[in-house]
């Protein structure tokens, strides 16, 4: 579910083919929210990643699972940040041998990125840069509710 109320959550199964829908749903929530456009790309560029991790990895042998992603807004005093949680009930399993990019690609697109493993899953936090305030009186953006 996508709006601009703050808050988006999907869970979709674990499912190469689900992946589209979850961006362009994750897409609309972000624009509804009128994040500037590089800043939108960013975002979307790193949850994907997330995702597509626990797509290929969390859920060894064809076992099926879902994966879930959860984002709000936070609006501070001179700014506004998304912070999305991306969730699998996998298991983790150590790589072997293969490197990808993917945490570099979500460091480098978000502000701060955590990664949490327990036996209940994997679950992967990441807060994006600061973008103004929509309608702050200096004009660079949106003024923080009163």
């Amino acid at each position: 579910m996508a709006d601009d109320s703050g808050f988006y959550s999907i869970r979709f199964g674990a499912d190469p083919v689900q992946l589209a829908f979850f961006r362009a749903g994750l897409d609309r929530w972000l624009q509804a929210l009128e994040w500037p456009e590089a800043e939108r790309v960013d975002a979307i560029l790193a949850v994907s990643e997330a995702c597509t991790n626990a797509v290929k990895h969390a859920y060894a042998g064809g076992v099926p699972g879902d994966v879930e992603v959860v984002g709000r807004l936070v609006a501070g005093p001179a700014h506004r940040q998304v912070v999305v949680t991306v969730r699998d009930e996998g298991v983790w399993r150590p790589d072997h041998g293969e490197k990808g990019y993917g945490m570099s690609v979500m460091r480098g697109c978000m502000e701060r990125v955590s990664i949490r493993r327990d036996d209940s899953g994997t679950t992967v936090t990441m807060v994006s840069v600061p973008v103004p305030l929509l309608g702050a009186p200096d004009g660079s953006g949106l003024a923080a509710a009163e």
